[in-house]
């Protein structure tokens, strides 16, 4: 990507400025940050760290996921060369809180971390510390929890609040969530922002849930996304987050780098698969 016009001219205007008293060049311009360098993860690390993680260690913070857009991502992953998947995992970092007993429980990333074990080409995932809190007791850590919006207590069906004693131990325990994946799915084509409000999908998948079938045939998932996108600009939407209507204009922009890929693979209906039968590494 070229550097805009300002940004340009605000770095020849620095530089003409410290020749002509006199400094030298290195001492003007403007230097880049250096990345934020990963630590192997320890419980006592503050807040704000970067380490890498066991995604085997990691605990999650929600019932289920959508496990169309984990197929997804996983074949974008694995199609990457190792420079380009070198990137991506710098730019896709996930997040943890640390919780009694030093436990890091994922508060962002849930797909991206069984994309990354599916796809079998890494088994730790580097994040980001959003707080310690292992001295606390378990009462206190999770009433923490809730009130920063950092646990998502409603199952695959929408249904809830459910007691955090029942949340899966392990990230592949985690439940199938269909239309949390055609919430993706329709931020993936447009229908809304994305945001940083906590579990937004999850909105979005119970906005669908009542409204949409997903039906278990070649092709209905593909036609469930675009009904789903039409209703996100409708104005019955207009109360959730990253709502857009009909007057913005978003191009499809996700944030996987699974825009195109994704659009190629027909929904498989898991709900026919026994659970035990089927592996996130198979």
């Amino acid at each position: 990507m070229k550097p805009a016009l300002h940004t340009i001219w605000l770095a020849a205007s620095i530089a003409v400025l410290g020749a002509s008293v006199g400094l030298p060049a290195a001492v003007v311009a403007p230097q880049a940050a250096p990345p934020v360098q990963a630590v192997a993860y320890s419980p006592d690390l503050p807040a704000g760290s970067r380490c890498t993680v066991p995604i085997d260690m990691l605990r999650p913070t929600q019932f289920a996921v959508g496990y169309w857009e984990v197929d997804r991502r996983a074949e974008n992953i694995a199609q990457k060369t190792p420079k380009k998947l070198a990137k991506y995992l710098q730019e896709h970092v996930g997040r943890i809180v640390i919780g009694p007993g030093g436990v890091p429980y994922l508060i962002d990333g849930h797909h991206l971390a069984l994309a990354l074990r599916k796809a079998k080409v890494a088994d730790a995932m580097e994040v980001r510390i959003d707080a310690n809190w292992r001295h606390l007791t378990p009462q206190q850590f999770w009433a923490k929890m809730q009130q920063n919006n950092w646990v998502y207590l409603y199952d695959e069906n929408g249904d809830g609040p459910l007691d955090v004693e029942k949340l899966p131990r392990r990230l592949t325990d985690l439940r199938d969530d269909p239309y949390r994946a055609l919430a993706w799915a329709v931020r993936d084509q447009g229908g809304y922002r994305k945001t940083d409000i906590p579990f937004a999908e999850f909105h979005w998948a119970n906005f669908f849930r009542s409204r949409i079938k997903i039906g278990k045939q070649p092709g209905d998932f593909q036609h469930a996304v675009q009904q789903a996108v039409r209703l996100a600009r409708t104005p019955a939407a207009s109360n959730l987050p990253g709502y857009l209507g009909h007057g913005e204009a978003e191009h499809p922009a996700d944030d996987s780098g699974a825009a195109e890929l994704h659009r190629r693979f027909f929904w498989p209906p898991r709900e026919d698969i026994p659970a035990a039968t089927w592996s996130l590494c198979s």
